[in-house]
């Protein structure tokens, strides 16, 4: 057997238990109330040992599990490593999103009802009402994490990486329990999910690839907008058809899943308009490069912000502001796979 199926099968075996173990833990008890022993003493254990200290380092960590930060380092590897892997752990990424907003519709369980603040000093440590947007089980920052660090474990095949993967995937996870802000069920939840989605991805990716490769530039667009429908569909339905349906998480995935389908379309010709590599051959290129994707990104992402604003301000439908933001999404995709590498090549850099 190959060494990548083994492997593949493991994290499956690892996922399916975690899973279980979630389920089996939550539904042995109410899972309305949550009042299953373990869950409650983590969290007690980490409200009663609580400090300053320990809660900024868990903040700061928590905020690396965000998808900003994930964008960043993808266009930061699609810029100075390779394009081509890049754009399959962006993949993962979004389908790792959409599984895990359309679970976390399907089981509709509470997360704590207050999460740690923290003031000047620790005595001011106290509870808040939760600021998360969406519900609980299962954790979309461990699930994202594990899938994110996940992937790039599996394409850049070196030690290092497995290592700073394993930890900061843990510490994220680790981060949502800590602050109240997620069960502990609902973050061996999301490691469970992530790891199968990752064992599959091995199993599966060669006939895929070979499939999409061998496939013309137009089949490849209508596949991107194929995708865009399905992983559109369950997040409204499942959202919708909740009795206190999200909004703003259905927003969230959405703008996400808007991105990633207008990266895939300007990465499918990208080849004939732009053919953009990374072949980088003196290194004042790699800062350059990191200058001019920053600055095309920042410039589009924030000017069209600022100018949607304006017109949300003036209009008064309900959607504008959706809607606005579904087109700044949109636009992104080929400002940053087609216009700021082609400037990147024009300069030689």
């Amino acid at each position: 057997m190959k060494k990548r199926n083994v492997i593949a099968i493991t994290l499956i075996s690892i996922g399916v238990a975690l899973i279980v173990a979630a389920i089996t833990i939550v539904y042995s008890f109410n899972p309305l109330t949550h009042n299953n022993p373990v869950d409650e003493f983590l969290t007690n254990f980490f409200y009663n040992n609580r400090s300053k200290v320990f809660g900024g380092i868990m903040y700061i960590i928590s905020f690396l599990g965000d998808a900003l930060v994930y964008i960043g380092i993808l266009l930061l590897f699609y810029y100075l490593y390779d394009k081509k892997k890049t754009y399959r752990a962006m993949t993962l990424l979004v389908t790792s999103t959409v599984i895990n907003v359309s679970t976390k519709a399907a089981f509709n369980l509470d997360r704590p009802e207050t999460s740690l603040q923290y003031g000047h000093n620790p005595e001011e440590t106290l509870l808040s009402p939760a600021d998360e947007a969406s519900t609980g089980i299962p954790s979309g920052h461990t699930q994202m994490s594990t899938t994110f660090w996940g992937s790039l474990m599996i394409f850049i095949k070196k030690w290092w990486m497995v290592i700073v993967g394993s930890i900061l995937a843990f510490l994220i996870g680790f981060s949502r329990i800590a602050l109240r802000v997620h069960w502990f069920t609902d973050v061996i939840m999301g490691l469970g999910i992530a790891l199968i989605i990752l064992a599959v991805y091995l199993l599966i990716k060669d006939p895929v690839e070979n499939f999409i490769d061998s496939r013309t530039t137009f089949v490849k667009i209508l596949l991107c907008i194929a995708v865009f429908i399905v992983f559109a569909i369950p997040v409204i339905f499942l959202q919708y058809n909740r009795v206190d349906n999200d909004f703003e998480l259905i927003s969230k995935s959405l703008k996400l899943i808007t991105l990633f389908t207008t990266v895939s379309i300007s990465y499918a010709i990208e080849g004939k308009l732009v053919n953009f590599h990374t072949d980088i051959d003196k290194w004042w290129k790699y800062p350059v490069r990191i200058l001019i994707g920053a600055a095309f990104f920042a410039a589009f992402y924030f000017s069209l912000s600022e100018l949607f604003g304006l017109i949300i301000i003036n209009v008064g439908w309900n959607g504008m502001e959706l809607t606005l933001d579904l087109i700044r999404y949109a636009i992104i995709g080929p400002v940053v796979i087609l216009l700021a590498p082609w400037v990147m090549m024009k300069l030689k850099v």
